[in-house]
């Protein structure tokens, strides 16, 4: 007898038997009255596919026959399933269709590819519970969002023209719109952790994933927060460090989209100072209260059109600046935009540095201007602490940002 004939066709059952084996602890967890097929039903579908895909090597039509059989059974057990059942869901029975497929896909696909998507019907089966609890925390905005990144990405970005629409080359839709696109991405992963999680279950998660957001309004919500419990000062302290050490993580992941060679220059240096930072901050925890900060931080979401187009003419504007700067004031001129541009916001400065110095701009230029940025907006930081919190969790940030950020910037004045 054929081996692979007998593979597959244990391949095919093993695969057919696991999903109806969800099927089947999913009806009993959910005390539910028993559903069309558990395990061995959907052995015998996945069975039935991959015979019904082997007998079409001897007859044309053997396989299409068969799917219409297969199709025909699902629709009836719907049908008197629907009959007997209050609420009925189609889950199970496009889940067996989809089983049906995999058991055919042995014989006309290399074994990998059924057990990949046998893997994925798995993984989507049992993520209902999951998914159900997400839907309760996703707005009809954060979805619209999703929707308007979908149409920014692939319908606007396409029909921009990729060159200066100006006299003096200094705009390029194309490059400037692909940094908000850049940026707002980033955001919203931060944004859509945080929806998830839950700032209220930890100060850790607000500080992480806000940071993919915005560290500054991190730092400053945490700030106020102090005067509320000054015995927990430590653990604000920690939530402004993660969401610093993620501006900084942040900051290398946009240079490497944009200049790829520039990025590699301070892999060291963010790397180093990261370390360092973590460093800090797990002194500081495990020195701290084991305590739940009930903290909710109201983030912007980042794809809204006018926030993303407010975004894209600040980008503009400091790309147009730093060419200007540096074609008649030179690389003073470039830092001193730098150093202006970090106090509000680094990602314009560090996108638009990363994009000029591809072309234009000269590399140690944008590697210095860079630095300043960083330091800049650090700084800035620490000063908002001071004015909005008190002069003890001043003394952790500062010291935080002397650690990480120092080592940072005396690395990169090293690899420079």
């Amino acid at each position: 007898m054929d081996s692979l004939f007998i593979q597959n066709s244990v391949l095919s059952l093993l695969l057919g038997f696991l999903i109806g084996l969800q099927r089947e602890m999913h009806t009993i967890y959910s005390h539910k009255s028993r559903d069309f097929g558990g395990a061995r039903t959907f052995s015998m579908i996945a069975l039935f596919g991959y015979l019904a895909s082997w007998f079409s090597e001897f007859s044309p039509y053997f396989f299409v026959v068969a799917s219409a059989v297969a199709g025909l059974l699902l629709i009836t057990a719907y049908v008197v399933n629907s009959i007997s059942v209050s609420e009925k869901g189609s889950t199970t029975e496009f889940a067996a269709l989809i089983t049906f497929l995999i058991g055919g896909m042995f014989q006309v696909a290399p074994p990998i590819l059924p057990v990949f998507i046998a893997i994925i019907v798995l993984f989507l089966l049992n993520l209902k519970e999951k998914i159900q609890e997400y839907e309760q925390t996703i707005t009809k905005q954060d979805l619209g969002a999703a929707i308007l990144f979908m149409l920014m990405t692939f319908v606007i970005l396409p029909i921009l023209p990729d060159k200066p629409i100006d006299s003096m080359g200094l705009i390029n839709l194309y490059r400037i719109w692909i940094m908000v696109l850049l940026v707002a991405g980033i955001s919203f992963f931060g944004y859509i952790a945080v929806r998830i999680m839950g700032t209220a279950h930890g100060i850790g998660i607000a500080g992480l994933f806000g940071g993919l957001i915005s560290s500054t309004a991190v730092a400053m919500s945490m700030a106020r927060k102090v005067h509320e419990n000054g015995s927990l000062t430590k653990n604000l302290a920690i939530a402004i460090a993660l969401a610093s050490s993620m501006m900084l993580i942040r900051a290398g992941i946009e240079m490497w989209v944009i200049n790829p060679s520039l990025a590699r220059t301070f892999f060291l240096p963010i790397g180093v100072g990261s370390v360092a930072g973590f460093g800090y901050i797990g002194m500081m925890y495990f020195t701290s209260k084991r305590e739940t900060i009930t903290q909710k931080i109201e983030f912007k979401n980042p794809f809204d059109l006018k926030e993303a187009l407010l975004m894209g003419i600040i980008f503009g504007a400091t790309l147009a600046l730093i060419k200007l700067a540096d074609q008649y004031t030179g690389h003073m001129g470039v830092y001193a935009v730098a150093s202006v541009s970090g106090i509000a916001d680094v990602d314009a400065i560090i996108l638009s540095l990363s994009s000029l110095a591809k072309n234009s701009l000269n590399p140690n230029t944008a590697l210095h201007a860079v630095i300043i940025a960083i330091v800049t907006n650090s700084l800035t930081k620490t000063a908002l602490v001071l004015v909005l919190g008190n002069t003890a969790l001043f003394r952790m940030v500062f010291t935080y940002y002397l650690i990480s950020i120092g080592t940072f910037t005396l690395t990169a004045l090293m690899v420079l």
